[in-house]
């Protein structure tokens, strides 16, 4: 079988059932057939991009968050909540070959690679002076594939290890290479890519999902960054030096944002921080905004966003929350488990951060908060409250919801109800607790609709602003992971200082006035404040997993129900079962069972 061959197996055996091959993110057109201009290369340049979307969006941030100490999707007592044991698996990192995500990302990555290769193929094939097209720009078009296959085999590299290195989409199927031959390939794709691509031209260029020089050059540099966790082998220096390049404009013109909203917001797509965006399309993203949005919502959210039903046929699963802060009784883990460094995602944000509101509209394109907390229910429009989908204990049809930043099932607390709902639930032989201090708080079955606080990193405008509907983009690069790569290298090296100023450049936008009551120190800048900021900044992002990682913490370290395993193999993903039967060539990653790599081969 050849690479080819890979995209059409891979559909076969369904692992991509909610990603049609024959979409294009950009446009409608289907291009491969009528290469006979400038519109149509652009079109074909986009099959990868929306591949690349569909990964970013759905798989590295449901494996990067939901594996680490951020995100949780429990089993609620309302029935909602995980499928079988996958979630489960990669929440207490038993993660196995049997878990559908182990296939997905493997067949996901090297899907992209195939799209990249099948591109760059067709565009060799191509006379660009026939077609009165600047030749210049064949360049930057394989550029442009080349920085995309650098992306896909970086996430496989992140997650696996050593993967398959295909050249062409003629190449036989073959078995793994090593983590250093994947991490060198990776390397000099992505330096092919610099070396193609323009530079931005202003601050105000409009992000578009093309590359330039400075976004593959800053997935290079995070390449670097976590050489040490991909290959041993620490190469901050590399990743520094970047960093300072990109922030000095050698790769073109960005600027931090002053407000944060700017960067999120509706005009986002011409920020000048955003390095590299996906622009956004309302017609998929309604329906598609995933762990972005729609994991968490709750059924009827669309009443608290002031958007009629019709207008908002998004799936609402009221599943995933970040992980708690608080115990049942609602004190703070950071005060009674201080022990306990990661986690408690909502009240690592300082109560003065601009963010730490719950989210609400307030017309003309502005929003106020980061987070859905409190009652449901808009104090300008007291009608739009968003109340239970379900009867349950306390909760039913017609109160508000109300979400707490908790876990525990607060809906067999015997304060909560009635006589005669104890009396039923006592014939039932349903678990019933006198006080919050007995209430257990962990994964399974003990979180209700309310519990856990819901990201809204991305806004949404209300029925009284519908053309801004499919914005804002999503920021993949920006200016802001750039200075945080570069402090925390300065902090390796022991400039806490300098790495305290940079990331303070960055925060003292979510205070009124530039006034953070909490900045970084030199004095408190270790380990754990390095990816308290990290997780801050990037909450949701995508990246939570890798960061922990990097810093030996993933498998070390302890948070919320979390138990640490001391198992340096949990670091790698499985290869699934269909992946490894569709390749008698393909062996296992070490602690996974059967026909493991050896020591060499790793």
């Amino acid at each position: 079988m050849k690479i080819k061959n890979i995209l059409m197996s891979a559909a076969m055996i369904g692992a991509l059932s909610s990603c049609n091959l024959d979409e294009v993110y950009y446009s409608q057109t289907t291009p491969d057939n009528f290469l006979e201009n400038e519109i149509t290369i652009n079109q074909l340049l986009t099959r990868p991009m929306n591949h690349w979307a569909y990964v970013i969006n759905e798989y590295m941030v449901e494996v990067n968050e939901e594996s680490a100490d951020c995100f949780v999707w429990p089993a609620r007592t309302t029935g909602d909540g995980h499928d079988g044991q996958n979630r489960p698996n990669m929440r207490n990192h038993t993660m196995t070959e049997t878990d559908n995500w182990a296939d997905t990302g493997w067949k996901e990555a090297l899907q992209g690679v195939a799209r990249c290769m099948d591109v760059i193929e067709k565009l060799n094939a191509l006379d660009y002076a026939a077609m009165n097209i600047d030749p210049a720009k064949k360049e930057q078009h394989i550029g442009q594939m080349k920085a995309f296959m650098g992306f896909f085999y970086m996430v496989a590299l992140d997650w696996y290890g050593g993967v398959t290195i295909y050249e062409s989409t003629s190449d036989p199927l073959k078995g793994r290479s090593t983590a250093k031959e994947t991490f060198d390939y990776t390397e000099q794709l992505l330096k092919d890519a610099v070396a193609g691509l323009p530079v931005r031209e202003s601050l105000n260029e409009e992000v578009n999902g093309f590359m330039k020089k400075g976004s593959a050059a800053m997935v290079l540099a995070r390449l670097y960054f976590n050489a040490e966790s991909y290959i041993g082998v620490p190469m901050f220096d590399e990743a520094q030096k970047i960093c300072e390049d990109i922030i000095a404009g050698v790769y073109g013109p960005y600027e931090l944002e002053e407000n944060w909203k700017d960067l999120f917001g509706f005009n986002n797509h011409f920020s000048k921080e955003i390095i590299w965006g996906t622009p956004a399309d309302w017609s998929r993203l309604r329906n598609e905004w995933y762990h972005t949005h729609n994991g968490m919502f709750p059924y009827k959210i669309y009443k608290y966003l002031g958007i009629s039903y019709a207008n908002f046929s998004t799936w609402c699963h009221n599943g995933e929350s970040l992980t708690p802060s608080r115990d049942p009784e609602y004190n703070k883990y950071l005060d009674t488990k201080p022990e306990i460094k990661l986690g408690s995602p909502y009240e690592k944000f300082d109560d003065a951060d601009q963010r730490k509101k719950c989210y609400r509209y307030l017309g003309n394109g502005d929003y106020e908060g980061m987070f859905l907390i409190g009652k449901l229910q808009d104090p300008e429009f007291p009608e739009r409250a968003t109340d239970y989908e379900r009867s349950y204990g306390p909760y039913k049809p017609g109160v508000t919801v109300t979400i707490y930043d908790k876990m525990a099932p607060w809906a067999f607390l015997k304060e909560n109800l009635t006589k005669e709902q104890i009396e039923e639930y006592s014939k039932r032989n349903i678990k019933m607790y006198d006080t919050k201090a007995e209430m257990p708080s962990e994964f399974v079955n003990c979180a209700d609709e309310g519990d856990g606080v819901r990201l809204m990193k991305r806004p949404i405008p209300d029925d009284r602003d519908p053309k801004l509907w499919g914005t804002p983009c999503s920021p993949n690069v920006r200016l802001s992971e750039v200075y945080y790569t570069l402090a925390e290298c300065k902090l390796r090296k022991g400039d806490k200082q300098g790495a305290a100023d940079l990331i303070n450049a960055v925060r003292k936008r979510y205070f009124d006035g530039g006034m953070d009551p909490n900045p970084v120190t030199a004095s408190n800048l270790d380990k754990y404040r390095m990816l308290d900021e990290w997780l801050i900044e990037f909450l949701g992002e995508g990246r939570r997993r890798t960061d922990l990682i990097r810093w030996g913490a993933f498998h070390t370290e302890a948070w919320w129900d979390h138990t640490p395993t001391n198992d340096k193999n949990v670091c790698r993903m499985p290869l699934g079962d269909s992946v490894m039967g569709s390749n008698n060539l393909l062996k296992q990653n070490p602690g996974y069972g059967g026909n493991e790599l050896s020591a060499d081969e790793i």
